[in-house]
């Protein structure tokens, strides 16, 4: 549950993302504007993982990889950057984490390459 004032001060979810981390992006973003976040440890919340993409699947891979540097250049520490870019090349050989890698690195967001 979001407040509206935090949706006027922060805006709605970053569209970059398409899939995977804008939920994270958006938690960051409010916390820096001195919201805070909560944890309702009672609450039960039915989410099946992976559902819209398949567990495991190409799709997952490629958007997971992606997000991943998108949030980390966006909010985390040059050293985890670093270690994050670091990994990525060390997956090129993998063709859907290259073109994951390719459309962080030109800035092609949103559905990517991967859905044209």
């Amino acid at each position: 549950m979001v407040k509206k004032e935090v949706f006027d001060k922060i805006g709605f979810l970053d569209e970059k993302y398409f899939l995977y981390y804008e939920d994270s992006d958006f938690c960051f973003r409010a916390k820096k504007a001195g919201f805070k976040i909560m944890y309702a440890p009672k609450a039960i919340v039915y989410h099946e993982n992976a559902k819209s993409t398949g567990l495991g699947s190409s799709l997952q891979d490629y958007f997971i990889t992606r997000n991943r540097l998108l949030f980390a250049s966006k909010f985390l520490p040059f050293r985890t950057k670093f270690a994050l870019f670091r990994e990525a090349l060390r997956h090129l050989g993998n063709p859907i984490r290259r073109l994951a890698f390719f459309d962080f690195l030109t800035g092609n967001f949103g559905k990517g390459n991967f859905l044209k």
